[in-house]
């Protein structure tokens, strides 16, 4: 045999079990990767609707832009719905659940992943910026670069107003949803 027929069989052989390593550690790592993440995403809806202890799919609404809508209950009482929405922010999609009352206000955001600008876009799950949705009414909000000064504002990340305007229209959308299908007296 050739001394580059042997250094060609020796490199297989070599990237052979390396792939068969790869494959069996992909495999014994998805279920609990997939368990985490699902550990994490009911936490997101726990902490954007304070008070519900389980959750129900929906049926995601024709025509919106929300990904998923999970019904909120606590014992037999429905205390409102989480929609998961995820628009373009700086560095692509924003994936979050935004929490809506029965009554009609918004209870709070969860990032559910983002790959934002570190130090800038990236500042989005810090209460300063995500802390402001929580208890304004589900009518729809606006970016401002100032402080606020309608009680319908959410102030920019400041040298974020790209992410700023992804997070705010990310909710305007879970509004949209609510207000057409979920609140009180809505079409069905």
């Amino acid at each position: 045999m050739g001394k580059n027929l042997k250094l060609g069989l020796v490199l297989l052989a070599i990237t052979a079990a390396t792939g068969l390593i790869l494959g069996l550690a992909h495999e014994i790592t998805l279920e609990p990767i997939r368990a985490t993440q699902e550990r994490q995403r009911q936490e997101a809806f726990r902490a954007s609707l304070p008070g519900a202890d389980s959750f129900s799919s929906l049926p995601v609404p024709p025509g919106s832009l929300v990904r998923e809508v999970q019904e909120g209950r606590k014992g037999g009482s429905v205390l409102g719905h989480v929609f998961t929405v995820a628009p373009k922010g700086y560095a692509g999609p924003v994936v979050f659940v935004v929490g809506i009352s029965r009554d009609g206000v918004v209870r709070g955001i969860r990032i559910l992943s983002q790959g934002e600008t570190p130090g800038l876009g990236a500042n989005a799950g810090e209460p300063s910026f995500s802390g402001q949705f929580a208890g304004k009414r589900a009518e729809p909000l606006k970016v401002v670069k100032t402080p606020p000064a309608d009680p319908q504002d959410i102030q920019a990340i400041s040298g974020a107003t790209i992410t700023s305007r992804a997070f705010v229209g990310g909710v305007n959308d879970a509004v949209e949803a609510w207000k057409k299908h979920f609140a009180e007296g809505a079409r069905p």
